[in-house]
């Protein structure tokens, strides 16, 4: 369980001790920035001849918070919804894209993923997220698109469209 009360009062601290002892860092180590950065490779649980692919594009624009929207297409498909996040270090994350291959339907799951370090402190508001992400089902028939957020008000269903 994060305890950020307790890490935010360390971590206002560190930059006045660090002015005090001088900085851990001589110049003799590199310094790197390792920061995470959303995915594109989803997870893929179908079978070989029914690889479904899906790519995330952050957006902007975040129309109703929590809710997302499907069109459907020939072996394609777009989602464009927003997944709430509980600061502003959190980005959203395509985590999986499955596809049944009895039924056709692509599920896609996108979550609020929280992107900052130990030493980093984040502003402290809830974020609505907006993205797109564009589900190709390649070769096997794609009948309907189910859309699942996992962010700040838990892992549902907010979309269920089929043709």
């Amino acid at each position: 369980m994060r305890r950020r009360t307790v890490l935010e009062g360390a971590a206002a601290s560190l930059p006045l001790l660090a002015g005090c002892t001088g900085s851990a860092n001589d110049g003799s180590e590199p310094t790197t920035d390792e920061s995470a950065t959303a995915t594109d490779e989803p997870s893929r649980t179908a079978d070989d001849a029914d690889l479904v692919s899906g790519t995330l594009v952050p957006r902007e624009e975040c129309p109703t918070a929590g809710d997302a929207t499907v069109e459907l297409g020939d072996g394609s498909a777009t989602v464009r919804g927003c997944v709430v996040g509980r600061d502003a270090c959190y980005v959203p994350q395509l985590q999986e894209v499955t596809l049944d291959s009895q039924t056709g339907v692509a599920t896609v799951v996108v979550a609020a993923v929280d992107e900052s370090d130990e030493r980093e402190s984040c502003a402290q508001v809830i974020v609505d997220l907006g993205y797109e992400v564009r589900v190709d089902a390649g070769d096997a028939t794609l009948t309907g698109v189910e859309v699942v957020h996992d962010d700040k008000d838990g892992r549902r269903v907010v979309a269920d469209v089929t043709r």
